[in-house]
């Protein structure tokens, strides 16, 4: 017997108490224990799932697995560790690269949430927040610091929160940052901790008891187990007390003082037993050399013989997970589909209907198989020997008497009454012998819906609704009363209502759509099944369909709940269709049910009654492998919201880490974020949802495994938002959240957004500012231009025209004071008439040389060959114009300078004595020149322009040269010269094609 070790003082006072607590225990244990271990469950059938390395797994050897309550299972490989989440195996890495030992051999959650991880060179604590990263997480490495080995075999934390840790050197307590000794030189199996805080140790010299201050050997216990002391493997205490104990004979478990060998026991004959289990239900598992077994009051049941255990555990939803020596993990998950096939009584495997009756009976109907009815164990058929001619049933129907109504396929429909099967076909008044849906009304009618039309039986006759009746169409495929008792009918191409002996139509189907069924929710609203659209709702003559919601063809109330029957078996809250119509845009809540829960199909038969609910709230369903059963009662309705978490995300080809903010480079063309929920009982049920602010539009669904692709991100910060629902259902509405921006290229940067509308401003600025400076440059140079000529005018004026006038007045006061002699008077009359018509002359020259100061066009050829042909049109001469090179455009006011130096130079050069040619040459290349030549004499009189006219004409002339940046250059001296050279740079006389973009800032300002 197990002494636990007590002060000397108190050691005999506590012998009595300690006997009654061990005889309570022990009535606690034979008690309501064994309903506990014995749940009238066999393990056979547990559903059972291997996962490997083909699945994600680093070695199919496992030492160690944990569930930490953040949900994720932690396992220990010789390889290292390893992270599920029920979907997802990722190998995780904690420790430095430069360590090469690192296996994982024992795990253990610290009650701050932490991840302690037993390895071959000490303890590694991983902190809560790091244990959802992907990669590499920090950790910090805490070494035992021994000459032989750091290796760790197993890690304990007591109730107090202390962390024991157990080596091949001994067993140590982690205290402060330190390890300290407690059991030194042995190896220590496994520690686990008593009910009284004591810890009970298995070394590789036996059993040790530590109470607190010492290390207690129990030298009995090999002789009271039959085993050497090195062979006891684990001693653990359960919730009740009692001790278990397992060795190479096999488990024993003490109570009351005894110890009861479960059998079969015996050392060298019964494989080894390694570890004892309790799980949260109170069942107790027996780790074993050759499988695992469940303990029970008679003995120990086998779970899975083929296996080589090494370690067990469960999870939160009682989902028991064994890790294997070569055989990976494997989950046990009790089954929520319990399925009834031809083992337990049905003629055939495919059934077409159901039907709860009101008495508590369950009826089946199987596709040319019969009919069964359901004793709570087994079905009794009944076919035709019994009454029923047609063994292909298609639906049943309980009327308001209790009877019972058989729709079949080609044999009309069948009454059972008081244990009798009448028949009613087409010969005594039925549309058609394939019926397809009966209803049994509240008047005492019956409806039978067949492939020809809609017949109804009231008081013993039968009469047919067709198309001619109003029903969109012969086909029936359903009939229903709802609960205003009023007549629904769907067919292949509508939907019909029964109203004063005649149908309407209340909506036809669009496109090959059907109305498979009909049912009213406890709301009373009624709701259509329309094949493939989905589920709608009617309303008057509308069809309001229910969004995104799952494709199903049946429907039935249970409690509180609504079950649906499609694609697999549904359940959600009584009026969630009502709320999936109202909110499209909140998530449908609802558990699917199908292959991974124990239904062998997740087809369910579309027939009308495909789907039934028995006063025990059971479910039953028809499908084609089976009869389905799921007891409402016995699932869980939690409401643990789903753990979501982001596994990874990858920017173009690189993974980046799984943080709440991510920052993705510029230029990044593919980000893909994966994401997932925590859930490893029921993976498959889970469903995630994902929206980016600002780029999606609506919520969208991410499939298994979540996984969101964007490309071509807009600059800015966007927030990912994803939402999920557990394995039970519930959705984690609001979710979680993160924040991801993308980096501009700088030419999108806010900076360089602004710095280039600053710039452009500061350019339209300066760019009117150089227009303005332009126009008002141009403005004065045509107002010095202008003042000039008029200076020039004036100059002239006063040196001929005033002269002349001021001569001609003096010659008229002399004439007058010789009124005489009229010879002098008719001579000064002369004088004056010459002096007059000179003036006059000289006028016109003068206003000739003002009109034509500008040139009107750009034709600067054109304009210097119409001055030549005015100077000699009353001369013999020959004027010669020559042009070099094409005409290129030039600016207005050098144009008009060179027009005015060239009509200059030509007048000259015909009013030269002895000139009989003038030869004109402009050149435009580089640079503009304009060469003006004659062939007078030089140094000869001229009676129209003396020698100071002449010296004035050309000052006039090199002054407009150098006022557009040219020169005028004499080649042959004269009086005037012989020939005259100007030359322009190009730069300043022509209108380049590179500077054309700001001829919008030199607009010609108005003379």
């Amino acid at each position: 017997m197990i002494r636990l070790a007590y002060p000397r003082g108190i050691r005999a006072a506590s012998v009595i108490g300690r006997a009654a607590i061990i005889c309570v225990l022990a009535l606690l244990f034979f008690g309501s224990r064994a309903e506990a271990l014995d749940r009238g469950e066999p393990t056979s059938s547990f559903l059972r799932t291997d996962f490997s390395v083909e699945d994600g797994l680093t070695s199919n050897t496992l030492n160690d697995i944990l569930q930490t309550r953040d949900g994720f299972l932690w396992i220990g490989t010789p390889s290292g560790l390893v992270r599920f989440d029920g979907r997802h195996f990722d190998s995780i890495d904690f420790l430095p690269s430069t360590i090469s030992k690192k296996g994982v051999h024992a795990l253990a959650e610290g009650p701050d949430g932490s991840l302690w991880v037993g390895t071959d060179i000490g303890v590694a604590r991983i902190p809560k927040d790091s244990l959802d990263q992907f990669g590499y997480m920090r950790s910090a490495l805490y070494r035992l610091e021994m000459k032989n080995s750091d290796s760790v075999t197993c890690l304990h934390f007591t109730r107090a929160g202390v962390l024991w840790v157990g080596t091949s050197q001994g067993l140590y307590r982690f205290d402060n940052s330190a390890f300290q000794t407690a059991i030194p030189n042995l190896s220590v199996s496994r520690v686990e901790e008593a009910l009284n805080g004591h810890l009970f140790v298995a070394t590789s010299r036996g059993f040790y008891e530590w109470n607190g201050i010492r290390a207690l050997q129990h030298t009995d216990l090999p002789e009271r187990l039959a085993v050497p002391a090195e062979k006891i493997n684990q001693v653990f205490a359960d919730h009740t007390g009692a001790v278990w104990f397992s060795s190479a004979a096999g488990v024993a478990r003490q109570a009351a003082g005894s110890i009861e060998r479960l059998q079969p026991y015996g050392f060298g004959k019964t494989p080894e037993a390694r570890r004892v289990y309790e799980d949260v239900r109170g069942n107790v598992w027996v780790v074993m050399a050759n499988g695992l077994f469940r303990a029970a009051a008679g003995g120990l049941e086998p779970v899975a013989s083929a296996l080589q255990p090494t370690s067990v555990t469960t999870d939160t939803d009682g989902n028991l997970w064994v890790g294997t020596n070569g055989q990976g993990l494997v989950r046990f998950k009790r089954r929520s589909v319990w399925m009834f096939t031809t083992a337990d009584g049905l003629p055939s495997n495919t059934t077409a209907a159901v039907l709860a009756a009101s008495d508590g009976k369950l009826w089946a109907g199987s596709n040319c198989g019969g009919l069964s009815l359901f004793n709570g164990r087994q079905f009794q058929t009944f076919g035709e020997k019994e009454g029923l001619a047609s063994s292909c049933v298609s639906t049943l129907a309980e009327g308001p008497d209790r009877d019972l109504w058989i729709g079949t396929y080609g044999n009309g429909v069948f009454r059972l009454h008081d244990g009798r099967f009448t028949q009613f076909s087409r010969k005594d008044g039925l549309a058609s012998d394939t019926v397809r849906a009966v209803l049994p009304a509240s008047d005492g009618s019956v409806w039978i819906a067949t492939t020809q039309g809609l017949t109804r039986l009231r008081g013993g006759r039968f009469h047919t609704y067709t198309a001619a009746d109003g029903l969109s169409s012969d086909h029936l495929i359903y009939v229903h009363e709802d609960k205003q008792h009023v007549i629904w009918v769907g067919t292949s191409s509508g939907i019909n209502r029964f109203t004063g002996e005649h149908f309407n139509i209340a909506a036809m189907a669009q496109g090959a759509s059907a109305y498979t069924f009909m049912r009213n929710d406890a709301a009373g609203h009624l709701y259509a099944f329309e094949s493939p659209q989905g589920i709608i709702r009617v309303e008057g003559n509308r069809l309001i369909p229910v969004a995104d919601s799952p494709r199903i063809s049946s429907m039935a109330q249970a409690g509180k709940d609504i079950w649906f029957c499609g694609n697999g078996i549904y359940r959600a809250a009584g009026d969630a269709l009502w709320r999936w119509e109202r909110d499209p845009d909140a998530p449908q809540e609802y558990v699917r049910f199908g292959r991974p829960d124990g239904m062998k199909s997740a087809e369910c038969n579309t027939g009308s009654s495909a789907l039934a609910v028995t006063n025990d709230g059971k479910v039953w369903a028809a499908t084609a492998q089976g009869l389905a059963m799921i007891d409402s009662a016995r699932l869980p309705h939690t409401q643990r919201k789903p753990r979501i978490y982001m596994r990874q995300m990858v920017l173009g080809r690189t993974v980046a880490p799984a943080e709440q903010e991510l920052e993705i480079p510029a230029g990044t063309s593919h980000v893909e974020l994966n994401f997932d929920v925590v859930e490893l009982g029921s993976p498959e049920k889970t469903r995630l949802q994902y929206r980016l602010d600002g780029v999606d539009q609506e919520w969208l669904d991410a499939g298994p495994g979540g996984r969101a692709i964007y490309t071509s991100l807009p600059p800015g910060t966007h927030k990912l938002r994803v939402r999920g629902c557990s394995g039970d259902g519930v959705w984690d509405a609001s979710g979680v959240a993160y924040e991801i921006t993308q980096e501009p290229f700088f030419y999108e940067a806010h900076w360089f957004r602004y710095s280039m509308g600053t710039l452009l401003f500061m350019l339209l600025a300066a760019g009117y500012q150089f227009r303005l400076h332009r126009l008002v440059a141009r403005l004065n140079a045509r107002f010095e231009e202008r003042l000039a000529e008029r200076t020039l005018l004036e100059r002239r004026l006063q040196d001929t025209l005033m002269q002349t006038i001021q001569g001609s007045m003096v010659i008229t006061d002399t004439a007058l004071s010789e009124t005489e002699n009229p010879a002098a008077i008719r001579k000064t009359l002369e004088k004056l008439s010459q002096w007059l018509s000179a003036a006059m002359q000289e006028s016109r020259v003068s206003l000739k040389a003002l009109r034509n100061s500008r040139t009107p066009t750009n034709l600067l050829v054109e304009a210097l060959q119409r001055v030549g042909e005015e100077c000699v049109s009353n001369k013999r001469i020959e004027i010669s114009l020559a042009v070099d090179g094409s005409t290129r455009e030039m600016h207005a006011l050098v144009r008009d300078e060179i027009h005015q130096i060239g009509a200059e130079a030509i007048r000259n050069a015909c009013q030269r004595p002895g000139s009989s040619m003038v030869e004109v040459e402009l050149s435009y290349g580089r640079d503009f020149s304009l060469r003006v030549s004659d062939n007078g004499k030089t140094g000869a009189a001229n009676a129209s322009l003396d020698g100071n006219d002449a010296a004035s004409s050309l000052q006039i002339m090199q002054e407009r040269a150098a006022r557009i940046g040219g020169k005028l250059r004499v080649v042959n001296s004269g009086n005037p010269p012989r020939k005259l050279e100007l030359i322009v740079p190009g730069s300043v006389a022509f209108t380049e094609a590179k500077t054309e973009w700001l001829s919008r800032f030199r607009t010609e300002p108005p003379v």
